[in-house]
């Protein structure tokens, strides 16, 4: 009985945003319209979820698909109002949050007198300005310490193919995604930063909460402007953080809704038809803390899996060495047997720690007298806190999911 009465009552929210969205679209009001029929479109999803009538499923499913289009329609609209509105707005400079916005639809406005292109690679990164990270990076290998046969491997899959593109012809055809798993906090990111600076490629770095977006048909749209973007500023990398999330293997959830089926869907759709040139290079690279939970058809597209594993002995120290830099030491602070003592650590572990003992020193001051000076003597960082740090800050990765990463990663992994 209970589920039966959420039931209707989501079929009666739905019709009501529906009555609600053809009056407001009646009267032109577009903005509220729009709103309204993607209400209740997504009050029909939830409700398919739950009914099991195949007849009423049909029925509802073609509302839907009415609503949506309409909804899609009404959107067209209101980004061609806005730019015009800005067009016609003159040469006063916008200010505030609102004034962000107008920026940005009046760059595109201005991509009238430029050629068809950059309007559109313009139009493009507007879309997903607010939710994508798009960069270049500054990030170099030496900031990456350690690690040097996932740097060779990663040179050979991403860096190589876009500076000598001319090496790869024929069967000889460059690794268009790449896995990067491992233990978290072993510098996944950074190293893809690393690699899309070495190749001088535009950076998009994305996540699963900058991916889906709470409205019907948004995160597919996003995901394929995403893909579209990358193609006309090439060569691109597209960074997906925690892909995981993102792709685990489908149907394995009752709680699974068609949207998330649509998102994954599309992202294999894109990344399938994703075609190296020397005009398009993009590439592809997910990293996970999970893969062993990610879908077998999305493993399949990444066609290398890089194992990220936690620092070795010289890496942990040159870790130290570089969460510390520009910080006073004392005579007795040892790296050598710091990095000894750190086993088991993840660079972000090591970083911890490093933060924890510089900042036992500065506990240690009065803050009513340091406010009050202007030069304060703060005494090195000694040994003694850094045996401190270790006693609060713990590995985060335990000896099983090590044996879980290892043996992964002999499966599948290179």
């Amino acid at each position: 009985m209970p589920r039966m009465s959420a039931n209707n009552t989501l079929f009666n929210y739905a019709m009501d945003s529906a009555r609600q969205a053809v009056n407001f679209d009646k009267q032109g009001m577009v903005e509220e319209a729009f709103e309204k029929y993607m209400r209740a479109a997504e009050s029909l999803l939830e409700f398919l979820k739950f009914n099991k009538n195949p007849k009423l499923q049909q029925i509802v499913e073609s509302r839907m698909e009415e609503y949506l289009a309409r909804a899609q329609y009404l959107k067209k609209k209101i980004r061609g109002k806005s730019i015009k509105a800005v067009s016609s707005s003159g040469g006063d400079k916008p200010s505030g949050t609102d004034g962000a916005k107008e920026g940005r639809a009046g760059k595109t406005a201005e991509a009238d007198t430029e050629d068809d292109a950059d309007e559109e690679t313009k139009r493009l990164r507007d879309m997903i300005s607010e939710t994508i990270i798009t960069e270049k990076p500054d990030t170099k290998w030496t900031d990456v310490a350690g690690l040097d046969r996932v740097k060779q491997a990663l040179r050979e899959a991403i860096v190589l193919p876009i500076m000598q593109p001319g090496i790869f012809k024929g069967a000889r055809k460059p690794w268009t995604g790449i896995l990067l798993f491992g233990p978290p906090g072993c510098g996944k990111t950074l190293m893809a930063k690393a690699a899309a600076n070495e190749c001088t490629a535009t950076f998009y770095s994305a996540d699963s909460a900058s991916l889906v977006s709470k409205w019907l048909g948004e995160s597919e749209k996003l995901i394929k402007t995403l893909f579209q973007l990358a193609k006309k500023t090439s060569p691109s990398l597209i960074f997906i953080d925690e892909i995981d999330s993102l792709t685990t293997t489908r149907g394995a959830s009752s709680s699974e809704g068609g949207g998330e089926r649509r998102l994954k869907t599309q992202l294999m759709q894109e990344m399938q038809g994703m075609k190296s040139s020397d005009k398009e290079r993009i590439l592809v690279m997910g990293a996970t803390n999970r893969p062993w939970d990610i879908d077998p058809a999305f493993l399949r597209r990444f066609e290398k899996k890089i194992y990220m594993p936690l620092p070795d002995l010289e890496s942990r120290n040159a870790i130290l060495h570089i969460h510390t830099k520009d910080v006073d030491l004392a005579a007795d602070v040892n790296f050598d047997e710091l990095a000894r003592l750190t086993v088991g650590y993840s660079g972000s572990d090591i970083a911890l720690v490093c933060r924890e003992a510089i900042m036992i020193p500065v506990r240690e001051l009065d803050l009513n007298d340091a406010m009050n000076q202007e030069n304060i003597d703060i005494r090195p960082v000694t040994r003694k806190d850094f045996f401190a740090a270790l006693e609060v800050q713990k590995p985060v990765s335990t000896a099983e999911t090590l044996k879980q990463y290892k043996e992964w990663s002999d499966e599948f992994g290179v």
